[in-house]
C-alpha cells in the first residue's frame, strides 16, 4: 500500500488511530503527517517527565505511563502470541514455563522500546496494525510450519534519528541478553529442556526483528549505526546457532 503522504509503498503500512489513515514509518505519527485529528493527538499525548525547580537538579524523574487503549493493545497481542505459543504443541497440554518464556520475550522487547523513548521525553505507546494481527493469528494455525509475530509495535514521538535508533537497538538487545542468560543456564541445568527454548526463540525474537526492510527494528538500527546493526546480527546468528548445537 502507498503512504498517503508521501506515496512511498510500504509492505507492512501503519495506520494512524487518530485519522485511521495508511502511512509509511516516517510518517505514522500524527505530527509528521499533518493530522486532521491533531488536536486529539495532542490532547492524549501524556507528559513523562517531571523537572524539579532546583536549576541544579538536572535529572528528569521518569514516570511509566500507560494509557487504557495501550493496555488494551497489548492485552489483545498478548493473547495472539501466547496463541501461537500453543499452536507449537498443536493446542494439547504445555509446560506452563515454556509458555511464560515465549510470551515474555515479545513483551519485554516492546516495553523496552517504550520505557528508553518515555526516557528521551517522547510520547510512546503500544499499537496494534491490522497486517500484524493477521500474520500473527495465521501464525496460530497448528500446521503454518512458519512463526511470526508482529502483531503490533510502540508507537513513539521522536525526530532526533540517534534517540529514535537508540528505542529501536533496546529491543533486540533485551532478546539478546535473555537468550545469553537462558544460555549459560542451561550448561548449569542441562537436565531442563525449556532453558534451551528461551535462549532460541529470543535468538530467533531478536534476528527476526534485525531484518532491515520494513518497519522492523533492524531498518530504523541500519540507518542509524551500520556497525551496531552489523554486531547485533552477528551476535544474534551466533546465539541462534550455539543454542542449536
Amino acid at each position: 500500500m502507498k503512504c498517503e503522504f508521501c506515496d512511498t509503498d510500504e509492505s507492512i503500512p501503519f495506520r494512524c488511530n487518530y485519522c485511521n489513515k495508511v502511512f509509511c514509518n516516517m510518517h505514522r505519527i500524527p505530527i509528521n503527517h499533518s493530522c486532521v485529528s491533531m488536536k486529539e493527538y495532542v490532547d492524549k499525548k501524556n507528559m513523562m517527565y517531571d523537572y524539579t525547580k532546583n536549576s541544579n537538579l538536572k535529572r528528569p524523574i521518569l514516570k511509566i505511563k500507560f494509557s487504557k487503549i495501550e493496555i488494551l493493545h497489548l492485552l489483545i497481542a498478548t493473547i495472539l502470541v501466547t496463541a501461537v505459543g500453543l499452536s507449537l504443541n498443536n493446542y494439547r497440554r504445555i509446560a506452563l514455563e515454556f509458555l511464560i518464556i515465549f510470551v515474555s520475550a515479545f513483551l519485554v522487547h516492546e516495553l523496552a522500546h517504550k520505557l528508553l523513548a518515555q526516557f528521551y521525553g517522547s510520547w510512546a505507546e503500544f499499537r496494534t496494525n491490522s497486517y500484524g494481527l493477521i500474520v500473527t493469528a495465521f501464525s496460530a494455525i497448528p500446521f503454518i510450519p512458519f512463526k511470526f509475530i508482529a502483531p503490533g509495535a510502540v508507537m513513539v514521538d521522536l525526530s532526533d534519528r540517534s534517540k529514535f535508533g537508540r528505542v529501536a537497538f533496546v529491543g533486540p538487545l533485551t532478546n539478546l541478553v535473555m537468550g545469553f542468560i537462558f544460555l549459560m543456564l542451561t550448561y548449569q541445568f542441562p537436565a531442563v529442556g525449556y532453558l534451551y527454548t528461551g535462549a532460541i526463540f529470543n535468538s530467533w525474537i531478536a534476528l527476526f526483528n534485525l531484518l532491515p526492510f520494513g518497519n522492523l527494528d533492524g531498518q530504523k538500527i541500519f540507518g542509524w549505526n551500520k556497525i551496531v546493526w552489523i554486531l547485533m546480527i552477528v551476535a544474534s546468528m551466533g546465539l541462534f546457532v550455539i543454542s542449536q548445537s
